[in-house]
């Protein structure tokens, strides 16, 4: 399958002021410097992949995204795991590095290529 991923970042203004390499992958990417709990579904809603910083994903959330297949957490944000691996969403959290946007990419990059195989 050679579908776009779509990417929606929740906070970007959160995670870091440096520019993000673009993802070697087809997407159309949406980033939003901060979002409210109340918007979470509606910017999530079309996603295959989120990615938040301090905004919380639980379950009720979970339940309401039916084309999203990744959470990846940058930072404090509370994310029901249990939730996401009930319904084959895989959660994973970069990690600390010395430099975050490329290691974001790295991962986003690896996560789209296992679910490809």
């Amino acid at each position: 399958m050679n579908s776009k991923e779509r990417v929606v970042f929740l906070d970007r203004a959160a995670f870091t002021a440096d520019d993000l390499p673009i993802p070697n992958f087809g997407h159309n990417w949406s980033e939003y410097p901060a979002t409210e709990a109340a918007d979470i579904v509606p910017r999530l809603f079309w996603a295959t992949t989120a990615i938040t910083h301090a905004c919380p994903i639980d379950a009720e959330v979970i339940a309401q995204l039916h084309k999203l297949t990744r959470i990846v957490v940058t930072g404090p944000a509370v994310v029901d795991a249990a939730a996401g691996e009930a319904r084959g969403i895989a959660v994973r959290h970069l990690p600390a590095g010395d430099m975050p946007g490329q290691a974001l990419i790295g991962l986003l990059e690896a996560l789209v290529d296992e679910t490809r195989r």
